[in-house]
């Protein structure tokens, strides 16, 4: 594998980020993914910061070098929502897609989506309740063409229902609790066009992140740590495990990765990590993943560059020779 810098490639794909952006950077496991308004605050960011940029950079690498696999960068405005998202994918399917957020002030009006491929640009666009609150989100293109619908009770939202051209119909339901009203889980259900449900399951949250995943008449629980995101057997109920996971998170993270090995009966590991956080900001910028892919593991070296509204900046989008030779190896 040969070395191939990134450099020049991420400044001119940001030079074309500038006006044009691509989808939402995953931060989150597909699995733990669900339907939901739109990401676009600094609270979805993916940083323990306000940031108005974030770039990021994964790789390939192996003993003889390493090139790029993809980039992504993220941009906001100075009412802290998202204006611009791009990513590019390198390598035998090459890709480019650009998101570009409008807005009347700070209400989204619209996304337009164009893409190198050119039939999955898309043109969303918002509706609003006398309150502000997105009410219908309505997509259109050749490949896109669905409308979900919101609805709140006490300004929280409660119910998403997506509603495709052509495909399954999904519909997500909200949850809250405690004091303040934090979201505690949110249940997913997927109907065929028959009106016959083909999947439920909860994703269970701890301060607005996902911990955990509960799936009807699936044995395999889904959990997500510090390091990792796993599927665990336990021998108690998957209601009763997930309390306890959930009384785990609460006191730390350290805690929930303590109990999820000690429940364990049986694990399978979907995505783990080293990772190396910046002591100033808490924000990570060097991340080596491994996971599964098609059965048999790979891996991929990420790294990320934060920029913040005092100018200062952490991480680096350059790939870390020193990083690589830090991290276990693993048996492919």
């Amino acid at each position: 594998m040969n070395k191939k810098v990134l450099t020049l490639v991420l400044s001119f794909a940001f030079a074309k980020a500038i006006f044009l952006s691509g989808p939402l950077v995953a931060q989150i496991p597909a699995d733990l993914q669900h339907i939901g308004l739109p990401a676009i605050t600094q609270e979805d960011a993916p940083s323990n910061n306000e940031v108005y940029r974030v770039q990021t950079a994964t790789y390939k690498a192996d003993s003889t070098g390493y090139e790029p696999a993809m980039l992504e960068v993220l941009n906001y405005n100075e009412d802290g929502l998202k204006f611009q998202d791009y990513r590019q994918i390198f390598g035998s399917y090459a890709s480019e897609t650009f998101d570009e957020f409008f807005y009347t002030g700070k209400r989204l009006d619209s996304i337009v989506r164009k893409t190198s491929a050119g039939g999955f640009d898309a043109l969303i666009r918002f509706e609003h309740d006398t309150q502000g609150r997105i009410i219908k989100e309505t997509a259109t293109g050749h490949y896109t063409n669905y409308t979900t619908t919101f609805e709140y009770e006490d300004d929280l939202l409660v119910e998403a229902v997506l509603t495709p051209k052509k495909g399954d119909k999904i519909m997500a339901f909200f949850y809250y609790g405690g004091i303040d009203n934090r979201l505690i889980s949110v249940t997913e259900e997927t109907y065929a066009p028959d009106g016959k449900m083909t999947k439920l399951y909860t994703v269970y949250y701890h301060e607005g992140k996902p911990f955990a995943r509960l799936t009807k008449d699936r044995p395999l629980i889904h959990v997500l740590d510090f390091t990792g995101f796993y599927k665990i057997r336990s021998s108690k109920s998957g209601y009763e495990t997930v309390k306890i996971l959930r009384k785990a998170v609460e006191i730390s993270q350290d805690e929930l990765f303590r109990v999820r090995r000690e429940l364990a009966k049986d694990e399978i590991m979907i995505e783990q990590y080293s990772t190396s956080t910046d002591a100033r900001t808490n924000d990570w910028t060097k991340r080596h993943k491994t996971f599964k892919n098609f059965g048999k593991l790979d891996d991929r070296f990420i790294f990320r560059k934060l920029y913040y509204p005092d100018s200062t900046t952490s991480g680096s989008t350059e790939f870390d020779i020193l990083f690589q030779r830090r991290v276990p190896k693993i048996k492919k």
